[in-house]
């Protein structure tokens, strides 16, 4: 089974370059019961101005009702102490030592408090974030992971435009720049025209 330092060890790698990573013991509100492990990463998206914090909740528990309810009302605690709108983006997730699929499945499709995403019995760490928010982003054609839609798009057009080919780095790095759209369409005419009259 997933240990909780292994997940946050596992969380902080998959953030690097995408996130910044904030660690805590708690996010403002204790366990109910002592009698659950839980550790607290908070992550915050790079490169992106105003950009909120996402807070996961890390549990670790045997598969007991009560326990597992405890794990809720912790959920909840921390729910009305997060300022919106970061309350939209409150996870947990759980590892339940000895939990059926179809009771992890349950838990998951149940979205009250925060979104629960459950280690499933023999679960590699890289697949079970790739069940979350922060699954790799890869390539098209490639089958690990998602793909990058904006990286398909860029790769689509390259193969059917060759003249596109020696911008599409400026052009990605345009698109995710986080300027208006005014601004990003005349930085991509001069990336791809330079100073030539557009008639």
């Amino acid at each position: 089974m997933v240990t909780i330092p292994e997940m946050v060890a596992a969380i902080s790698k998959r953030a690097e370059d995408r996130y910044e990573v904030a660690l805590a013991d708690t996010v403002g509100a204790a366990l109910p019961t002592t009698e659950i492990l839980s550790s607290a990463v908070q992550l915050k998206r790079i490169h992106k101005e105003g950009a909120g914090w996402r807070t996961v909740l890390i549990v670790a528990l045997p598969f007991e009702t009560l326990k597992i309810q405890a794990a809720f009302r912790w959920a909840a605690d921390v729910r009305d102490l997060l300022p919106e709108p970061q309350t939209a983006d409150l996870y947990m997730f759980m590892l339940i030592e000895g939990i059926p699929s179809e009771d992890a499945s349950r838990l998951e499709t149940d979205d009250r408090f925060c979104r629960k995403v459950v280690v499933r019995e023999q679960e590699e760490i890289d697949s079970f974030l790739d069940r979350s928010f922060l699954a790799t982003l890869s390539p098209a054609g490639s089958s690990d992971g998602i793909g990058d839609p904006l990286l398909a798009s860029l790769g689509s057009l390259g193969l059917a435009h060759s003249w596109v080919v020696p911008h599409l780095n400026t052009w990605r790095e345009l698109l995710l720049s986080g300027k208006s759209g005014g601004d990003i369409a005349e930085a991509l005419r001069a990336a791809a025209f330079g100073n030539e009259d557009m008639q």
